[in-house]
Parts: structure tokens; sequence; C-alpha cells
């Protein structure tokens, strides 16, 4: 997480940034992103969410505001996916809530 936590924090600092994972599948791709479990296993995303809510958690308490968005998305077999929407149970998907 060394490596790309300065992507983290050049979107803290205002910039769009994009981290892009390439492989052949069954690499290690979704892995190295989402992780499994805690502490060392941890994936990028994880460590991420965790950087940017500590930051804005300090930012606050100085009285900070601002507005977080974020966007997770996967392209598998040339399809795009919204890894961040809920699906219905007839797998149409609900809105996603934008707060």
């Amino acid at each position: 997480f060394d490596d790309v936590s300065e992507f983290v924090q050049s979107a803290l600092d205002g910039y769009h940034v994009c981290l892009f994972s390439y492989g052949q599948t069954g690499s290690g791709k979704t892995h190295t992103m989402q992780g499994s479990g805690n502490g060392a296993m941890r994936g990028i995303i994880p460590r991420a969410v965790e950087q940017i809510l500590s930051q804005a958690a300090m930012m606050q308490s100085q009285l900070w505001t601002f507005t977080l968005k974020a966007s997770f998305l996967e392209i598998y077999n040339e399809e795009l996916r919204d890894l961040l929407v809920n699906m219905n149970s007839d797998g149409s998907m609900k809105p996603r809530d934008s707060r």
C-alpha cells in the first residue's frame, strides 16, 4: 500500500486519481485491490478508504467542510460493472445513495 498511498493523498489534495489494475485472469488483481480479512491481508481499497476517512475526521475537527465522492468500477469481458451498486432480488439495480 505504501506504493499507492501517494495517489490517495493526491486525491485528498483535490486531484482526480485513477488506480488501474490490469493483468491476466487469475493473477491476483482482485485480491490486491480488495484483500481478504483484516490487518496485513487488507487490500488497497480498504486501506485507501481508511486513509481517506482518517484524514476527513482530522479535517472536520479543524472545522473543514467538504464532499467525498468515490466510484469503484470493474471492466470484465468488455463489460463495465459498478461495484458499489446494490441489486434488487429480481436482478435490477437499486439507485446508489449519494449522501
